[in-house]
This record gives structure tokens, sequence and C-alpha cells, in this order.
């Protein structure tokens, strides 16, 4: 599946949302309990520059050290660069003969593989990044569905401790595509940061 096009719309929008962002907010709490605002946007900036350096065939780790993303004198600014690398790196016309290598992946992956969870991990820290601060953040329905879709392959050894996501929360019946993919990561729709 080519979520390229996909890719770039939820980093535009997650773009945005950070452009938004008011410094003073970076200290807040996120619902990925160990990293603050800050934190959260400097693992976002890293996996867009290890994402676009790994799409490029080069050495993930050199271009940027997991979770080591800085973020600058304009964090929107360094989000939004970031983005943009991960975006014109996976333009390439032969990227779907392309693996991509990186530490945060179970092995080399076919790189349309890699890319679709790119993207279903920007929607999801966007969401992060808005309950943080108290602004919305809905996804329109063709990324949600597309994202849930993706997230629904999961395995179960990838939650819970030691794992990239905590365990995955019972959805409630009336519950959209994006709130069910929340869940499937480990997310909690309705958290809502207790200093906003």
């Amino acid at each position: 599946m080519d979520l390229r096009a996909s890719n770039r719309r939820a980093l535009a929008l997650v773009s945005e949302l950070i452009a938004a962002l008011r410094p003073e907010q970076l200290g807040l709490p996120t619902p990925c309990s160990a990293w603050t605002v800050g934190d959260l946007l400097r693992h976002m900036i890293s996996q867009n520059k290890r994402f676009a350096a790994a799409a490029r065939g080069e050495d993930a780790d050199a271009a940027c050290p997991l979770d080591g993303g800085e973020l600058g004198d304009d964090p929107a600014a360094t989000y939004r660069d970031s983005a943009d690398l991960a975006v014109a790196a996976y333009l390439v016309e032969d990227i779907a003969g392309r693996r991509m290598v990186l530490e945060e992946l179970p092995g080399p992956l076919p790189a349309l593989v890699a890319i679709s969870f790119h993207f279903t991990d920007s929607l999801v820290h966007g969401w992060d990044v808005a309950r943080s601060i108290g602004v919305p953040f809905q996804p329109p329905d063709e990324l949600s569905g597309a994202a849930l879709g993706i997230g629904s392959r999961i395995p179960d050894g990838a939650r819970g401790p030691g794992g990239a996501f905590g365990p995955a929360v019972e959805p409630v019946s009336s519950a959209g595509d994006f709130d069910r993919l929340l869940c499937l990561v480990g997310r909690d729709p309705y958290w809502a940061s207790p200093v906003t």
C-alpha cells in the first residue's frame, strides 16, 4: 500500500498544529508519560530525519540520534523542515523497490511498509501534542481509516513493557476510526493534560 500522499498530508496537518505551539508549552506533560511536549517534538523531529535518511539508503543514526532531534530557536520551523526532508526522500522514483533499515523497525522493511508506519506514528503523535496543549486534532476520515488499518496489524509483542506501544485500550462502542487507532496504540482518547 502506497501511503506517501497520505503521509504528506499527515505531516502537513501536524506541522500546522505545531506552528501554534507556544514556547511555554514545551514543558507540558503528554500522553507519553515519560515525555514533555519538548521531548515528544524531539522524538518526532528525529523520526522524520531518520526515516528520510533510511529512505535515501543512508545511516539513520548518522543523520540523527534516536529521539535526539534538536528543537532549535523555532521548534515549529525545525519540525516543518524535518517533515519536508521525509516528504522529499519518499518521492524518489524507485522507492517501492527499496528497503529501509532503522533501529526502531523490526529489521529491514520494504520502504512503503516503513512509510506506512511513519504515517501512522505521525498522526498519533500529532494527537499527543494536540491533547497536551489543549487544542483539537481530528484527521480526515480517509487518513484515520488508513492509519487504523496499519495500527490493526501491530503485533501483541510490540505492546507493554519494552514494546513500542502501551497495552491496547478498549474503545467505546461508538468510537470512530481515529479513536480506535488511539486505543490500539495504548492511548486513552479521553486523556487530558492536568495543566492546560
